[in-house]
């Protein structure tokens, strides 16, 4: 049963993050097609993730290996689409991380449920900041983890690319994509989210377990 238990958190953890990447994609869709209406949306994201580095640039000042974190994520990371991304996970950690994890079993209340759920949204922006900001510490490991992410939202624009003759427009979509996005940093968010959820609801599990004398 404990087996059959560290299976479902694996299963609502993927769901969470497939779901959020598919909602990313389409948050994606939706500001290239309606790029004029959307561009205020943008530009909130745009100034959000300005304001998150500035304040980092703030709390780290006299740090050395601080100040290397934050121009790394000044330099090399697109906050806005970090930021655009944060909806997508919110979505899918309330929407559907906590109905899967009922439906597939799990015997935690509503209530418990709910609390996994919001703590695990932070922990996945923490770990994101964190994998963003200190990646130089293992860079052999983060480039490993740039090409996987590169290859998934390689493929996910390809497949978009083939329904072209399906769905109107899909090509362009798809070239207008390929030049204004780093869709790699929606992968890794994705990627944090599930890493976050199953990480949170494991210690939920570890610290709740009735202690044994």
């Amino acid at each position: 049963m404990a087996g059959l238990a560290w299976l479902r958190r694996l299963v609502v953890s993927f769901g969470i993050g497939t779901t959020s990447y598919i909602i990313m994609l389409a948050i994606m869709v939706l500001s290239v097609v309606y790029d004029k209406e959307l561009e205020p949306v943008v530009r909130f994201a745009f100034d959000t993730g300005r304001g998150i580095v500035d304040g980092f640039d703030k709390l780290v000042s006299g740090s050395h290996w601080g100040q290397v974190a934050v121009n790394h994520l000044r330099e090399r990371v697109n906050m806005t689409h970090v930021v655009l991304s944060l909806p997508a996970i919110i979505i899918a950690t309330l929407l559907v991380g906590i109905p899967l994890n009922k439906v597939l079993g799990g015997t935690r209340t509503a209530v418990q449920r709910m609390a996994i759920a919001l703590v695990s949204i932070p922990s996945t922006v923490v770990l994101a900041v964190i994998l963003f900001s200190f990646n130089a510490l293992f860079p052999d490991a983060y480039a490993s983890l740039l090409r996987f992410a590169d290859w998934v939202w390689q493929a996910s624009l390809n497949a978009l690319s083939a329904s072209g003759d399906a769905v109107p427009g899909a090509r362009k979509l798809v070239n207008a994509a390929r030049q204004g996005f780093s869709g790699h940093h929606y992968v890794i968010m994705a990627l944090c989210s599930m890493v976050a959820s199953f990480v949170v609801n494991a210690l939920f599990v570890l610290l709740t377990r009735p202690k044994q004398y």
